[in-house]
């Protein structure tokens, strides 16, 4: 799967993400059913947000992929009512994602820690067995439950990696 774009595009798509970029995992927990135990699934995912709309419609023809969605602001004391509303970009589709990761990955600078992991689970999880029952997916359950973790500490907000 090859993604149709130049070298400028690129370069200003990785520059992007490292300013309005998240790339994560999401962690579901499946119930337990009569025919399936509970367990923990993981979706890689790549998020892009930004309140100019026109904007992520250009990534998502560029990347030819994902949806764009409206996010609701949290009120606050400090929020005023003229405020942009905001909008996310998000791809999901693990191929794709690992496509553009592979593709980007030269050109960023701050995600690029959250690149390698995101890309190290992608192919784990290509490379897993479909195993059915009860134990389905138990090898592979630590390794993405550790990077899941790895890529929470990166990505959490604050001051933790401003210089001192």
């Amino acid at each position: 799967m090859a993604l149709n774009m130049n070298k400028k595009e690129t370069a200003w798509l990785a520059g992007f993400i490292d300013g309005e970029g998240y790339i994560g995992i999401t962690r579901q927990r499946k119930k337990e059913t009569s025919r399936q135990a509970a367990s923990l699934r993981y979706h890689p995912y790549l998020i892009i947000a930004n309140s100019n709309y026109n904007i992520l419609v250009f990534i998502k023809k560029l990347l030819g992929d994902g949806y764009i969605y409206e996010v609701q602001r949290k009120k606050s004391k400090l929020t005023h009512n003229n405020e942009k509303p905001g909008f996310q970009y998000k791809l999901t589709k693990m191929n794709k994602l690992g496509c553009l990761l592979n593709t980007l990955r030269p050109y960023l600078h701050l995600k690029q820690q959250q690149c390698d992991l995101l890309l190290n689970f992608i192919n784990i999880r290509k490379s897993a067995k479909c195993i059915y029952g009860p134990y389905r997916g138990a090898t592979s359950y630590t390794i993405e439950e550790e990077i899941y973790q790895k890529l929470r500490i990166l990505n959490k907000r604050g001051l933790s990696n401003a210089p001192k």
